[in-house]
């Protein structure tokens, strides 16, 4: 299917191109008729009518070429309609021209046509100029009885026509069917080799599809191989470098045992001194508690003696209050009397020189008035001094207070605490005791690490042994997996170079 798919698109590139050379020819041949037949006529060696007609059918033959070729550039129908076209053109020309060698435009329009390879159509063309050279020979020396040119009959041109043409005409279809023989004989002798050797490249590459597949499929398990060595070998590796690691840490785990043992004894003897110290712990204790008890008993009668303190503060500011409302009383007594002498003073005046004497004792009046408020003044600041003296007294005792409870507060809660810590130190007597007994069973197994220990370590030197020589088989065997891999990937890119074939 593809081959013939291929055929057929050389069949329309080689159609398309000889139609496209036959229309150039047909174009450059049609414009020299055009404007030659033109000048005949403007020379006067032609008739108007002639010339039209020549004009006329160079115009509309070359239309119908065009529409013709440029509807379908590969079309079958384009050499039958040019060549006709060219054949009533020639026709014309021959017939009706001046000119008596005209005749020779038959020549380039025929060998033009022989790239066709269309024997039929070359003898169609053939028999058609032939015959139009025949009837313009037997028009000439019947009817005209003289050279298209004017001249007198010329034997040997019309000879030279008349043989020119035919030999011409049988040469060209004779060597066109020659031309067809031949192409066809050695088609057919290419078409046998290409059978030959489509038959072989079909065997050829069964067996390259079947080795490439094969050499694939051997690559893939190569290849698969290769990963599963690689991660044995990494594996190996792994348990080799683990096997170092594990005996250098029970290297470092039999000297940690041996300052492990050293320190168990350090801490069994420590127990000891823990145990001691914890008793005077203890005792250091109760006593830390009896003290505490006096510290309480003792805030309980500083915070009562505080509390009688208030109250006394509390009372003294009571009495403040009261001189307060003493003084300001005083106050209203002194205006009261400043009033009534100024009053005195006015109605003296008015009595005249009996009322001298009087106004002289309202004088007095008003200055001990005067004197009383500067001496009830002073009262008061001193009353105010006392007022904020016992603020801050009472303030202090507050502070005294809050400290106080507090304080207590806090024997209460280092009462609890010593309590606490009395209990803890009863505990800690028993843990130090029970450690005591459990340094002594780790003691004894620490012993039996250790001799664990020393077997496990023999046990890893020979792993490490075996395991180092199965790493140096694996690393062998990866590199004759690698050397396989390379020599099956060559394999499959020579097989593959012949996939341009399938």
């Amino acid at each position: 299917m593809e081959a013939k798919e291929k055929e057929n698109i050389q069949s329309y590139n080689m159609t398309k191109a000889v139609n496209k050379f036959a229309l150039v020819i047909v174009t450059i041949i049609a414009a020299f008729m055009f404007f030659g037949y033109t000048k005949e006529y403007i020379l006067d060696h032609i008739s108007l009518g002639f010339a039209l007609i020549v004009d006329i059918w160079v115009i509309g033959s070359m239309i119908a070429n065009y529409v013709t070729y440029f509807r379908k550039k590969d079309s079958e129908s384009f050499r039958h309609i040019s060549l006709v076209g060219y054949i009533v053109l020639y026709a014309l020309c021959v017939l009706g021209g001046t000119n008596d060698m005209v005749f020779c435009i038959a020549f380039p329009i025929t060998v033009m046509y022989i790239l066709y390879f269309d024997y039929s159509l070359i003898v169609r063309a053939a028999i058609a100029f032939s015959i139009i050279n025949i009837v313009d020979l037997l028009y000439v020396t019947l009817g005209m009885k003289h050279m298209h040119s004017g001249a007198e009959l010329d034997s040997t041109c019309l000879l030279i026509q008349g043989a020119c043409i035919i030999v011409y005409m049988i040469a060209t279809c004779y060597s066109t069917k020659l031309s067809n023989k031949n192409n066809s004989m050695k088609l057919a002798s290419i078409s046998e080799e290409k059978e030959k050797s489509v038959k072989m490249l079909d065997d050829i590459l069964q067996v390259a599809e079947a080795v490439r597949k094969n050499s694939q499929e051997a690559s893939k398990h190569i290849g698969e191989l290769g990963r599963d060595v690689d991660m044995t070998t990494g594996a190996m590796q792994e348990i080799s470098q683990g096997n170092n690691n594990n005996a250098e840490n029970i290297e470092k785990q039999t000297v940690m045992t041996n300052n492990i043992q050293g320190m168990i004894e350090e801490t069994k003897r420590m127990s000891d001194e823990m145990l001691g110290l914890s008793r005077q712990s203890t005792q250091a204790v109760e006593g830390g508690r009896e003290s505490v008890q006096n510290l309480e008993e003792n805030s309980k009668k500083a915070g009562k003696a505080n509390r009688q303190v208030e109250e006394s503060v509390k009372a003294f500011m009571q009495n403040v209050s009261e001189v307060q409302e003493i003084v300001a009383q005083i106050f209203t007594i002194s205006d009261q009397t400043d009033l009534l002498a100024l009053n005195a003073s006015i109605e003296s005046a008015r009595a005249g020189e009996a009322g001298r004497g009087f106004s002289v004792v309202a004088e007095e009046i008003r200055k001990l008035a005067e004197e009383t408020r500067v001496l009830t003044e002073k009262i008061e600041e001193i009353v105010a001094v006392l007022q904020n003296n016992a603020d801050n007294a009472i303030e202090m005792v507050d502070n005294v207070l809050e400290t106080a409870q507090e304080e207590h507060t806090l024997i209460e809660n280092a009462h609890s605490s010593f309590n606490k810590i009395g209990s803890s130190m009863d505990n800690l007597n028993k843990n130090v005791q029970e450690i005591y007994g459990k340094i002594e069973e780790i003691m004894e197994s620490n012993n039996v690490i250790v001799d664990s220990i020393s077997q496990i370590s023999a046990v890893s030197e020979e792993v490490a042994a075996n395991t180092q020589q199965t790493v140096e088989k694996c690393l062998e065997t990866k590199e004759r997996a690698s050397s396989a891999e390379r020599l099956m990937d060559d394999l499959v890119h020579t097989v593959s170079s012949i996939d341009k074939y399938l």
